[in-house]
C-alpha cells in the first residue's frame, strides 16, 4: 500500500513543481502598477509605496511581485498633463492605474483605462456613476472604487441623525462633494417638521464669522462635512466662539475620525458631543489618513485578484498571461488581462487589511461595509456601535452607557438657574450664613434641599443663580423670543433651572423636563368670611317661611277638622254620668280647644290625654302624626348644618360658580402657566374665563404670586386668585384668612428644566424618583411648608372642628328667648285668670272683690295647703265671710287645677250643672 502510495503522489508533486518552475526560479517576476499622485498628496504616495513592500513581506517566494511606478502632476486641473502621465504609465506596461485624487482630472484616467482595459482604482469619494442607459453599466467599466459608495456614505449620515434623535441641525460644508453627501442625507430622511440650516465654510483659514453665526442658532446638532487637513481647525475655532458647548452636538463625515486629535479640544471635558465614523477595522503604522488607509488595501485588492488569475491560469494551458506588455496611446492593443482582473474584484468578497470587507456591486461600487461610531468624550474616545445597510447597531450595553453618563456628571459642574419665591428659594435675612450664596446672598428653601439631595446621590457639584427678569419663562409672539428661565436655558447659560416652575407642552417644545419632584393643580384662593354673631332665630333656618306658614296653616286647618268631624261622628259623643244608663245629654271631648292641644300635641312630639274614637276621627289624626313625623325628622336632621351655617357662607364654592358670577373679579400671574392654561384650554367655562380676566379694568393679572395673595386679603372677598395648589397650601399655613375653595381644576407638576436633548434628564429623574421612595421629598415638604413659619392656623382649625360640635349659647338663643316669652305669656294668661276669677268668686260670694283677691291670695302663697276649700271661710278674709257664689267658683278652680294636674275628668262631669247639692258639700282635691 505504502508503494503505492509512492507511485501515484510523488509523479502528481514532481508534475506540478515543474508547472510552477518557471515563475518560482531565481526572482520573483515584476508586475508593474502606476499611480499619479499630486504634489500635495505624499502621504497618498507614502501609503501606495507601503502597500507594495507590504504584500512583498506578506509572501516570501511570490511568483510575482509588485513594482510601482509613480507619476506626480503639479496641477490638480491640469487634464493635459494628467494624459501625459497615463500614457507614459502605459508606454511603461502597467497592470493597473491608481489615482488621481482629483475630480478634474479623474474622467480622462478613466476614459484611457477603459479604452485600453486597464483597471483604474480610485480611492477618494466619488458622486455615483452614470450608467449606460443602453446597457445598464458603468460608463467607465474598468474604474472601481475602494471608497465606499456616495449612497451608502449619505445613508450612513442620515441613519446616525435619526439614531441620535435630532429634530433639527445645522450643516456645514466645505466642498461641493460635502454639499452632495448633505443633500442626500436630507433627501433620504428628512422629515417636514424638522428644520435644517445649511452653511457654507467659506474661505478659510478663517471661520470664526460662519461659527458664530452658527452659534446664535436656536439649534444645537451640527453636521460637520470638511476636508480632512481643515477638521482640527475648525474644531478649535469653534471651540474659540463658544460653539463646542454643554449639549451641542457634532458628526463628523469624515471616514477616519479615529486618526484625529479630536481629544485634544475635549482636554477631559464633557462639553459638547462629538460623534464620528470610522472605516477602520484594523490599524497599519504610518496609515493615518480615510483615503490613505482605502488606497493601502487597494494594492493588496489588486495583489490577491493577480494571485487568483495567476492560479487559475496555472490550470489552464490556453490561459491569458497576467504580465503586462508596454502599450502606446496612439496603438489599438489592449491588455488582455484587465477585464478578468477587474471581474475576479468585482465577484469575489475580499477582506481588506485597514478597512474591512470589501464587496462590489456589477457596477463597481464598493456595499455592505461597516463604520464604527466614535463618541469622543472626556479623556478617551468610546465606539459606541458601528452602522451597516441595515441601519445603526448599538454595541454598549445600557448598564455601561449608564456607567459612562454617571462618570461624566461626576465630572460636571452644574450652573443651576432659579427663581425667588416662597418657600421654593428664599433669602436668609436674620443675618445667618445658612444656605447657599448668590451673588453675595444667602438663600434657602425647599428646591435648593431638592438639588442638595440629587447631588448627594448624583455626586455632582452645582452653584445657583437668579434669572435677571426674575420670570418664569413664557412666550412673546411679537418679539418671537422666550423670557425668563426659558431663555437662560435656550442661550445654555444655565444647565439646570428649578422652582415652582410647571412643566407646560409649550416649555416643553424648546426644553427638556424631568419627573415632576411635586404634583399639584389650580385652585381659587379666596379670603374666608369675617366671624359674625349667628341669627337669633337660626333655628327656624332648616324649613323655609313659606314651610312654616304651611305648617301652621295645616296645624289650624286640621284642628278644625278634627272638631267639625267629631261633632259630626256618633262615636265621638259619651255619657258624662257613667252610673246613669239613660242620660239625658251626651257630652263631647273635641271640642275647639282640646282639638287644638291634640294637634299642638302630636306636632310637639309629647302626644295628649284626649284620643280619637271614631274611625273617622283617627284617620285624621293618623295622617296628622305621619306629617309631624316626617317633619320632625327633616327638621331635626338639618338644625345642626343651620345652626352652623354662617361658618361656611362662601359666596363661591367651585371655579364653575366663579365663572358664573360677576361680582368678584378673578386673576392670575401674568404670563405664568395657569393663565397660559385659561388661554389655551379648549374648554368653554375656561375660555369665558379668560376673556372675563383679558377684558377686566383695571387688570386682574399680577406680577408675582406674593401680590396675588395681597390682593386677595385686601380686597376682601371681592378678589380671588387662581393659582397653584401647593403655594396655596403654604400661604395658608401662614395667614389665617386665607382659605382654598373647590378642588383642582387641572393635574401637573413641578419639574427640573434642561436644554434640549440633555443627557443628564434620565439620571436626574431616577434621582428624584429614589428621593420620592424613601420619603425625602415628602419630609422636605413638610419642613418648608409646616415647621419653617407654617402651622400657625392650626389651632384656629382645632377650634373649629370643635365648634362644628358643640353650639354656643348665640346659636340657640332664639329657643331660649321663645322659652321665655312663651313663659311669659303663660303667666300674663295665669293672672288674667286669676283676676278673672276673683271677679266671679266676688260676684257669686257676694263679697267685695279686694276680700276676694285676698283670700285667693293668701291662699296661692300658702304652699303647705294641699287642699282648698270649696268655699272662702272668713278667717281668709279677715272680717268678711265666705258666700255661695265664691264657693262656687272655689269648686270651679279647684276643677281646673284638678284637671290640669291630675287630669281627672269625672269631676267635670259630676259638676256639670254646678249642682247646689254637690256644691255644699266640701270636696278635698288632693
Amino acid at each position: 500500500m505504502a508503494s503505492y502510495r509512492r507511485n501515484v503522489v510523488l509523479p502528481f508533486i514532481v508534475l506540478t513543481l515543474l508547472k510552477l518552475l518557471p515563475y518560482n526560479q531565481g526572482a520573483s517576476r515584476p508586475i508593474k502598477i502606476g499611480a499619479i499622485f499630486h504634489q500635495d498628496e505624499m502621504e497618498y504616495k507614502a501609503a501606495f509605496d507601503r502597500a507594495i513592500l507590504d504584500t512583498i513581506q506578506e509572501n516570501p517566494a511570490p511568483a510575482f511581485k509588485l513594482q510601482s511606478i509613480i507619476k506626480m502632476v503639479d496641477s490638480n486641473i491640469d487634464s493635459f498633463k494628467t494624459k501625459l502621465a497615463v500614457c507614459e504609465l502605459l508606454e511603461e506596461g502597467v497592470a493597473a492605474i491608481f489615482g488621481p485624487s482629483s475630480p478634474h482630472t479623474r474622467g480622462i484616467v478613466a476614459s484611457i483605462a477603459t479604452h485600453f482595459d486597464i483597471p483604474h482604482f480610485e480611492y477618494v469619494w466619488r458622486e455615483q456613476e452614470k450608467l449606460d442607459p443602453n446597457v445598464n453599466e458603468s460608463l467607465t467599466p474598468m474604474t472601481i472604487n475602494i471608497y465606499p459608495d456616495s449612497e451608502m456614505v449619505s445613508k450612513a449620515i442620515a441613519d446616525v441623525v435619526i439614531w441620535n434623535e435630532w429634530k433639527s441641525f445645522v450643516a456645514i460644508y466645505e466642498t461641493n462633494d460635502g454639499l452632495s453627501r448633505i443633500q442626500k442625507a436630507l433627501t433620504m430622511k428628512r422629515q417636514r417638521d424638522n428644520p435644517i440650516t445649511i452653511r457654507h465654510l467659506g474661505a478659510g483659514p478663517d471661520y470664526r464669522s460662519v461659527l458664530k453665526e452658527v452659534g446664535t442658532l436656536p439649534i444645537d446638532n451640527i453636521i460637520l462635512d470638511v476636508k480632512p487637513e481643515n477638521i482640527m481647525t475648525i474644531l478649535y475655532q469653534a471651540k474659540e466662539v463658544n460653539l463646542i458647548r454643554e449639549y451641542t452636538n457634532f458628526i463628523i463625515t469624515y471616514m477616519d475620525s479615529s486618526k484625529l486629535p479630536i481629544l485634544e479640544i475635549r482636554n477631559g471635558t464633557t462639553q459638547g458631543n462629538i460623534t464620528g465614523f470610522s472605516l477602520r477595522q484594523n490599524n497599519v503604522d504610518g496609515i493615518n489618513l480615510a483615503e490613505s488607509a482605502i488606497l493601502y488595501d487597494a494594492v493588496f485588492l489588486l495583489y490577491n485578484a493577480l494571485k487568483i488569475l495567476y492560479a487559475r491560469n496555472s490550470d489552464n494551458d490556453d490561459s491569458i498571461s497576467i504580465i503586462p506588455v508596454p502599450l502606446s496611446c496612439d496603438d489599438e492593443k489592449k491588455y488582455e488581462a484587465g477585464p478578468n482582473i477587474t471581474s475576479i474584484i468585482r465577484e469575489l468578497p475580499m477582506k481588506g487589511q485597514i478597512t474591512g470587507l470589501i464587496c462590489f456591486d456589477e457596477n463597481g461600487r464598493r456595499r455592505n461595509f461597516e463604520l464604527r461610531l466614535l463618541d469622543f468624550r472626556g479623556f478617551s474616545s468610546i465606539e459606541m456601535g458601528y452602522w451597516d445597510e441595515k441601519g445603526v447597531h448599538s454595541t454598549r450595553s445600557k448598564q455601561e452607557l449608564e456607567s459612562y453618563l454617571f462618570k461624566s456628571i461626576e465630572q460636571t459642574h452644574f450652573r443651576i438657574a432659579t427663581k425667588v419665591g416662597e418657600p421654593y428659594v428664599i433669602e436668609v435675612t436674620d443675618g445667618s450664613t445658612r444656605g447657599i450664596v448668590i451673588d453675595k446672598k444667602y438663600y434657602e428653601g425647599y428646591c435648593i434641599d431638592v438639588i442638595e439631595n440629587i447631588s448627594k446621590i448624583l455626586k455632582f457639584k452645582y452653584s445657583f443663580m437668579l434669572v435677571p427678569d426674575n420670570q418664569y419663562g413664557s412666550y412673546n409672539p411679537k418679539k418671537k423670543s422666550w423670557n425668563g428661565l426659558m431663555r437662560l436655558l435656550l442661550d445654555h447659560e444655565a444647565d439646570l433651572a428649578i422652582c415652582d416652575l410647571t412643566i407646560t407642552s409649550s416649555r416643553e417644545s424648546i426644553v427638556d423636563f424631568t419627573m415632576p419632584f411635586m404634583n399639584l393643580g389650580i385652585s381659587i384662593l379666596f379670603s374666608k368670611a369675617e366671624e359674625k354673631e349667628p341669627e337669633l332665630f337660626s333655628f327656624l333656618k332648616p324649613l323655609s317661611t313659606d314651610v312654616w306658614i304651611y305648617m301652621a296653616t295645616a296645624y289650624l286647618i286640621v284642628s278644625l277638622m278634627l272638631y267639625l268631624q267629631a261633632r259630626m261622628a256618633p262615636g265621638e259623643w259619651n255619657n258624662p254620668h257613667p252610673c246613669n244608663p239613660d242620660p239625658e245629654e251626651l257630652e263631647n271631648n273635641f271640642d275647639l280647644k282640646n282639638s287644638l292641644w291634640l294637634t299642638v300635641g302630636s306636632l310637639m312630639q309629647q302626644g295628649s290625654d284626649i284620643l280619637p274614637q271614631a274611625p273617622s276621627i283617627r284617620m285624621v289624626a293618623g295622617m296628622w302624626w305621619f306629617f309631624t313625623l316626617i317633619m320632625v325628622s327633616s327638621y331635626t336632621a338639618n338644625l345642626a348644618a343651620f345652626l352652623t351655617i354662617d361658618k361656611m357662607d362662601n359666596p363661591i364654592t367651585n371655579v364653575e360658580e366663579l365663572a358664573k358670577q360677576t361680582k368678584i373679579k378673578y386673576g392670575a400671574v401674568d404670563g405664568g402657566s395657569t393663565s397660559a392654561f385659561f388661554r389655551d384650554s379648549n374648554y368653554s367655562t375656561y375660555q369665558r374665563m379668560w376673556a372675563t380676566m383679558a377684558e377686566a379694568r383695571p387688570s386682574v393679572f399680577t406680577a408675582t404670586n406674593d401680590e396675588g395673595v395681597e390682593r386677595v386679603v385686601k380686597d376682601k372677598r371681592a378678589y380671588a386668585f387662581l393659582m397653584e395648589s401647593t403655594t396655596i397650601e403654604y400661604k395658608m399655613e401662614r395667614n389665617c384668612d386665607l382659605q382654598q375653595i373647590g378642588s383642582l381644576i387641572d393635574n401637573k407638576g413641578y419639574g427640573i428644566a434642561l436644554p434640549r436633548n440633555s443627557p443628564y434628564r434620565t439620571p436626574i429623574s431616577g434621582a428624584i424618583l429614589t428621593l420620592q421612595e424613601k420619603g425625602t421629598l415628602s419630609e422636605l415638604k413638610t419642613k418648608w411648608w409646616q415647621e419653617r413659619g407654617g402651622g400657625k392656623c392650626k389651632k384656629d382649625e382645632s377650634d373649629k372642628e370643635a365648634n362644628s360640635i358643640e353650639l354656643g349659647l348665640a346659636n340657640v338663643g332664639g329657643v331660649f328667648l321663645v322659652l321665655m316669652l312663651g313663659c311669659a305669656a303663660s303667666l300674663i294668661i295665669a293672672i288674667f285668670e286669676f283676676l278673672w276669677n276673683i271677679r266671679k268668686v266676688a260676684v257669686e260670694e257676694k263679697i267685695t272683690p279686694w276680700e276676694a283677691f285676698i283670700a285667693e291670695l293668701k291662699f296661692a302663697i300658702n304652699i303647705s295647703l294641699e287642699t282648698k276649700p270649696v268655699k272662702i271661710s272668713k278667717s281668709s278674709i279677715g272680717t268678711s265671710s265666705s258666700t255661695e257664689g265664691g264657693i262656687g267658683r272655689a269648686a270651679s278652680t279647684a276643677r281646673s287645677i284638678v284637671g290640669s294636674f291630675l287630669r281627672l275628668d269625672i269631676l267635670d262631669k259630676f259638676d256639670k250643672d254646678n249642682n247646689p247639692n254637690n256644691r255644699d258639700n266640701d270636696r278635698k282635691i288632693n
